[in-house]
């Protein structure tokens, strides 16, 4: 059976381990090492560069807190805009399916730079997204979405949607409509049939796109970098700062074994609510 499998998975295989593997064991080892002045890297095992961070309430809550409070923020607002997008595309067909995929897919396709200086023409002071504000009578004056940390949240949503929506999107059309059919006749309202039946179907959807959603909001770079002020910190941030501008290679690779590790746990506390909540509805039903 081995023999079978091994040959067609070794090209995956290998390229993780050159790619991934490898490369994050050498960050793993590079943070134990010290810097010393003139931004020399000495091999040595210590830990004062993970102490420098989990040891310090500053970067704790200003760096690795901020970072999961805006992953959260960005991702559960993706996962409310992309439910009504994704019931709706599920509903329809034909060309105006395609029309609609391709225009969900459209962030995917553009490269993050480009599609980042894109935003910035909107975002600006007198740019598209506060003329249609003023226009519309929304607010009086423009509001500052370049360097501020609303513009990206709103940016992190947009790239983010998409990948909510897909996932979504595949659970929702292994619904049979007959169940949401059968729940209005019986007098439930859409909301309630969507609480009761869409809902808890499209769990393992919601669970993926979250998964997504979340690691990639969490370890966003290009987006602050471009979008956020000089003192954003988001720790994917701070990890290009100590790297490039500080030359402090040992503590930016520790930085990145704990973003990776965070990023771990708080995934694998998702699994386990969402198999438990997924169990305790089935439970239910039995």
């Amino acid at each position: 059976m081995i023999r079978r499998v091994l040959p067609p998975l070794a090209p995956a295989l290998i390229a993780l381990l050159v790619f991934v593997a490898f490369p994050m064991l050498w960050v793993v080892r590079t943070s134990f090492n010290e810097l010393e002045a003139g931004a020399y890297i000495v091999d040595a095992l210590t830990l004062d560069n993970y102490t420098r961070f989990l040891g310090d309430s500053w970067y704790l809550i200003n760096t690795l807190w901020f970072s999961i409070r805006i992953a959260l923020i960005a991702t559960a607002i993706s996962v409310v805009c992309a439910y009504p997008v994704a019931l709706y595309i599920a509903r329809t067909a034909g060309l105006q399916r395609n029309i609609l995929l391709a225009l969900i897919m459209a962030p995917l396709l553009i490269g993050l730079v480009t599609l980042v200086y894109g935003w910035i023409v909107i975002f600006r002071g007198g740019g598209l997204l506060n003329s249609l504000m003023i226009a519309l009578h929304v607010y009086d004056q423009p509001v500052r979405y370049m360097w501020d940390i609303k513009g990206v949240v709103i940016l992190l949503v947009y790239i983010g949607a998409p990948y909510v929506v897909l996932s979504l999107l595949d659970s929702i059309e292994r619904i049979s409509p007959f169940l949401v059919e059968a729940a209005r006749n019986v007098g439930a309202s859409r909301w309630t049939a969507f609480w009761k039946i869409v809902f808890p179907l499209t769990m393992p959807g919601l669970y993926a796109g979250i998964v997504i959603v979340f690691a990639l909001n969490f370890s966003a770079f290009a987006v602050p970098l471009m979008i956020g002020d000089s003192n954003t910190q988001m720790i994917g941030l701070v990890v290009y700062r100590e790297a490039l501008l500080n030359n402090d290679l040992p503590f930016a690779s520790a930085l990145s074994v704990i973003m990776v590790a965070v990023n771990a746990m708080i995934l694998m506390g998702m699994a386990v609510f969402f198999g438990r909540l997924i169990l305790n509805r089935l439970e239910v039903k039995r």
